[in-house]
């Protein structure tokens, strides 16, 4: 597989620590062309963080943050409400699914999983399942190994 959109995120980022603003907006406007999506170079993604399908259709927001060992499925929008000031906070070991929504100033708390296409407008706790529209816990599963 060829570049993908944490690519061109990566690249950025590490253009913006040289001091290159101006090429590290060229090169993530590439990736985004590229891979049809947005993964703002003033987000917070962990370096172990996977986009699926490399990032195709993916929006994510400045000021995000995903922890570590974090999935985000394609077609997936991590950004501000409208009206609302504040964005997502992802925690580690986090499965976002296909087409889901996260908006506002919510926190996904850590291990939880998103179904496909829900739509997630209040925090989710750890280790939560949730799904729909507007989002809705489905079960809880413990953390393991502590």
């Amino acid at each position: 597989m060829g570049p993908t959109a944490l690519s061109f995120y990566w690249a950025a980022k590490r253009l913006q620590a040289l001091k290159a603003p101006r090429l590290a907006v060229v090169v993530a406007a590439v990736g985004n062309r590229l891979s049809n999506s947005h993964v703002d170079p003033q987000a917070a993604l962990h370096p172990s963080v996977e986009l699926g399908y490399g990032g195709i259709g993916v929006i994510i927001a400045p000021g995000v943050e995903i922890g570590e060992n974090s999935f985000v499925s394609q077609n997936v929008t991590l950004e501000a409400a409208p009206g609302v000031a504040g964005v997502p906070r992802v925690g580690r070991d986090v499965f976002i699914g296909v087409g889901a929504k996260v908006q506002g100033p919510v926190t996904i708390g850590d291990g939880a999983k998103i179904g496909a296409n829900a739509v997630v407008v209040e925090d989710v706790a750890p280790g939560a399942v949730v799904a729909g529209v507007p989002a809705r816990e489905l079960k809880r599963v413990p953390p393991t190994g502590t």
